[in-house]
């Protein structure tokens, strides 16, 4: 009797799939069962706290390398703040993704080109250097992935490096308010960790969920009151890992629709960018010189708080990414 009630749960299960959810991995998380799902919460958790524990090494870390953000008239802060606070979401993410079984390759190519990138913030933390050095750095940890990934097309891999160095530096404009930057980037992770379960990419879907939950255990020293900043090192690592966990989503199955829902996705980053280097142009300005202009400067100069500030543009790039899984959905 059991028996045929399992037979028919499944026939109905697998006649609903047909007709709705196609493409979501019942089959595969059916086959591996609890073993799957505890697996996937333990790094999930692992991340999370680890991350979070890292926090105090992070502040040590960066008083030794003299990594510490000055307070002046463009920024928000008052007081001189550490700002090595990624290496804690770097340094768990890195881990919990080395152990995980994502792909070997994937492995590989992501935590090169990341790590390059990461170092590349953490020396511009620690020392300040030029913007030129600074670029060179990050087109080199976004070659690398292109390479390791061995794509046929250079046309495509030119794409690709353009667009991880685009994303990092977009993250690295929006990180001017407490827990801004950290908050967009958590929502764009569970967004692609959404779109992946949809193209039944698990390596894709797991690596997204490790990135959201390292973020989320640094956040509550980030915000509402910073004991931290996770600093370019951060920003940047952030930024590289979701272009190339984006690209990665579009090449493998996205198509068109998955280009369009990922720009969606990212939509508070590419906008500030766009308008930031247009309007330093239009004004007379160096492009990529520093501004007091960004979307969280004239929140505040509306007379919003700061952390109503950075709740409006993380519930606004929530929006977005909304809309963007559900295009990717319907169409």
């Amino acid at each position: 009797m059991q028996e045929k009630l399992f037979q028919r749960l499944r026939e109905s299960s697998a006649s609903y799939r047909s007709k709705t959810y196609n493409n979501i991995p019942f089959d595969y998380i059916y086959q591996r069962g609890f073993f799957m799902l505890f697996t996937l919460i333990f790094l999930m958790l692992g991340t999370f706290v680890f991350s979070y524990s890292l926090i105090f090494t992070s502040l040590r870390i960066s008083r030794a390398i003299g990594a510490i953000d000055h307070p002046n008239r463009r920024k928000e802060h008052r007081v001189p703040t550490a700002r090595a606070g990624g290496l804690s979401f770097f340094l768990a993410f890195s881990l919990f993704l080395a152990i995980s079984n994502v792909n070997v390759g994937l492995k590989i190519s992501l935590l090169s080109a990341s790590s390059v990138t990461f170092l590349i913030g953490l020396l511009d933390d620690a020392h300040t250097i030029s913007p030129f050095k600074k670029l060179m750095g990050q087109l080199g940890g976004a070659s690398i992935y292109v390479l390791l990934e061995k794509h046929d097309n250079p046309l495509i891999g030119c794409i690709i490096i353009l667009w991880i160095v685009f994303l990092s530096n977009a993250t690295n404009l929006t990180d001017g308010l407490n827990g801004l930057a950290a908050g967009i980037s958590a929502v764009e992770s569970i967004c692609l960790a959404v779109v992946s379960l949809f193209l039944n990419n698990i390596d894709i879907l797991i690596c997204s969920l490790l990135l959201f939950f390292a973020i989320v255990g640094f956040l509550p020293s980030n915000f509402p009151r910073a004991k931290i900043f996770m600093g370019d090192c951060g920003a940047l690592f952030l930024g590289a890992t979701l272009g190339v966990l984006s690209s990665r989503l579009v090449i493998d199955g996205g198509g068109i629709v998955g280009a369009i829902s990922v720009l969606l996705i990212f939509i508070i980053p590419i906008a500030e960018t766009i308008q930031s280097f247009f309007r330093r142009i239009i004004n007379g300005k160096d492009p990529f010189s520093a501004d007091r202009g960004h979307f969280h400067h004239k929140l505040i100069d509306a007379h919003f708080t700061k952390e109503c500030a950075t709740l409006v543009l993380v519930t606004a790039s929530l929006i977005f990414g909304l809309i963007g899984t559900a295009v990717f959905f319907l169409l």
